[in-house]
């Protein structure tokens, strides 16, 4: 527990610089190309993918970024015109169509690469494939979603609530399931999991809400995150957090499925006690798509 604090301790206030600075807006680009591209290079590395299938990550890695650059500039970038990454944009210039496009022409590719290799059984370019359009649909369009919150009218408070929710309840899921887990999940792909260590979650996750609430319903966070303060009541919050701490439950049994099933612990060893980038958004990567769709229908 140590280690993890002191992991968060040393990336968080970056994160929060990157998040919530206007001025600065390019580095929260860079932290979710970053996040999707480590997340990623660190699943081939534990489907041992890297070394025998170099052209299939590069093509994956080349997509997401490319992609990514695309759903915030729009046509600008076919003319060099990239200025839109420096400045703040409305929600409405997103360009969320290119995506699917870009799906179908990696999966193309990724055919064209793998499909005349000699030396690899199909059994090796069939998981390359399958773990590049892995990579690409679920880590990075998965990431991708705290950019459209962050694009959203108070979107910073709409991401500090989704990120915390996610953080906030993977703790208390390992704090009280270390303390007093004894029921085991049945069929649980992680072996440390327990009956405790879920409710532990919501124990952690809903004073949580209760705090966030009054702190910004009485104006304490304007300063951190702006003026503009989400109109959402606490009972809406209360559901958005129970909401959202099951899918950050989902997430991380999700990826500790992917690791029991590559046979390895963490993801990579980049943050001590804590795994690699993948172990510490596992959660938000599929807590971010369900909370931007919860948020755009209660716009």
């Amino acid at each position: 527990m140590k280690k993890r604090l002191i992991s968060v301790g040393l990336t968080l206030p970056f994160y929060l610089i990157a998040m919530f600075n206007d001025r600065v807006i390019y580095l929260f680009h860079l932290c979710i190309v970053s996040t999707s591209i480590i997340s990623s290079l660190e699943i081939f590395n534990m489907a041992q993918i890297s070394k025998k299938s170099s052209r299939t990550v590069i093509a994956t890695i080349i997509a997401i970024v490319f992609t990514y650059i695309y759903i915030i500039t729009g046509n600008d970038l076919f003319t060099g015109d990239i200025s839109k990454l420096f400045k703040i944009i409305s929600y409405d210039d997103i360009n969320l169509d290119f995506s699917l496009k870009v799906v179908f022409a990696l999966i193309t590719i990724l055919f064209s690469l793998n499909m005349f290799k000699v030396n690899v059984s199909f059994e090796e370019k069939g998981r390359a494939i399958i773990t590049a359009i892995f990579c690409f649909m679920y880590v990075g369009v998965g990431v991708w979603h705290i950019t459209l919150l962050r694009f959203f009218p108070a979107g910073e408070y709409l991401i500090i609530f989704v990120l915390l929710c996610a953080w906030i309840s993977d703790t208390g899921g390992y704090v009280i399931g270390r303390k007093i887990g004894k029921h085991k999940l049945i069929n649980s792909a992680s072996p440390n999991k327990s009956v405790e260590g879920l409710f532990g979650m919501f124990i952690f996750t809903i004073p949580f809400t209760i705090l966030y609430y009054y702190l910004y319903s009485n104006g304490y966070l304007k300063y951190l995150l702006g003026e503009q303060t989400p109109h959402y009541s606490f009972t809406t919050l209360l559901i958005l957090s129970i909401i959202l701490t099951i899918t950050s439950f989902i997430g991380d049994m999700g990826e500790s499925l992917i690791k029991r099933m590559y046979n390895t612990k963490d993801s990579s060893s980049m943050f001590p006690g804590h795994g690699g980038v993948f172990d510490m958004f596992d959660s938000i990567i599929l807590t971010a798509p369900i909370a931007y769709y919860i948020f755009l229908y209660l716009l």
